[in-house]
């Protein structure tokens, strides 16, 4: 992920107009959201830690591929790591994730406008 000058500070009111830097820096974790792999990765964590191994039995999914959608959602610092004898646990490191998700999938279900939820990020 990129880095924003010392200097910026995203979604400032005051900055974000004028600071090119500052809409980067959101498109860029757009992005990091912007895929279906790592979003199922994230649903598969919000029930707790879990490593590489116990992730690809789950998403049924190759271990170079998981391996690879972590590494992304780990420098986006929306997932910790943590090394434990051979296999390393991840983990959602930040709290703006669960309301995050579930703001989405309210949106999603609003334009389907479904009396039952059709889109959920749940544990």
């Amino acid at each position: 992920m990129k880095k924003l000058p010392e200097s910026s500070a995203p979604c400032r009111p005051d900055t974000v107009a004028e600071n090119r830097a500052s809409f980067e820096a959101i498109a860029e974790l757009f992005r990091v959201f912007g895929d279906a792999t790592r979003l199922q990765i994230l649903q598969a964590l919000m029930a707790g830690e879990k490593n590489v191994g116990q992730l690809v039995e789950e998403l049924e999914m190759t271990q170079a591929n998981v391996s690879k959608h972590l590494k992304t959602l780990h420098e986006a610092k929306i997932v910790s790591r943590e090394k434990r004898g051979t296999a390393t646990f991840y983990q959602i490191d930040d709290d703006f994730i669960h309301p995050l998700c579930n703001l989405i999938c309210d949106k999603l279900n609003r334009n389907y406008r479904q009396p039952e939820p059709t889109f959920s990020f749940s544990i």
